[in-house]
């Protein structure tokens, strides 16, 4: 039977719960609004966190300020990994290799039993990323 595809969760119309847990995280690690515009410009090109749009993003950004140690400076915190930059990042490493659509799926199927970048979760696509560095560093 076949494993059912797993849908990235609705985005909810209601983001309330989101930010008030990274408001709650800010504290936490001690920041004032200049360390939080220091680190949201590194990791998502822009100061403010009203310029987060899109759900994705503040969940990205929750996730990686709960990874982070009270007094770790916004400069060097590792920012979170987004979704469209590892996809752009395995398109440019299915470059460099020269592979096609049907190798690149080949190495899904016997990694991850998925079709499709689509199918896999941010942490899997970078894995991915990194079996294709691997896959390069081999042939280079």
């Amino acid at each position: 039977m076949p494993e059912p595809v797993h849908e990235p969760p609705a985005e909810p119309e209601d983001w309330s719960e989101e930010l008030t847990a990274v408001e709650m995280e800010l504290q936490r690690l001690g920041w004032q609004r200049e360390q939080e515009g220091e680190f949201l410009q590194r990791a998502f090109g822009h100061p403010s966190r009203t310029r987060l749009v899109n759900y994705a993003d503040v969940v990205a950004y929750l996730k990686a300020l709960r990874c982070l140690e009270p007094g770790c400076a916004p400069g060097s915190a590792p920012v979170p990994l987004r979704r469209p930059d590892l996809l752009r990042c395995s398109d440019e490493l299915l470059g460099q290799l020269q592979w096609g659509a049907a190798q690149g799926r080949q190495l899904l199927e016997e990694q991850f039993g998925k079709a499709s970048r689509q199918q896999l979760s941010d942490e899997q696509l970078l894995h991915f990323n990194q079996l294709l560095e691997e896959q390069l560093i081999q042939a280079g």
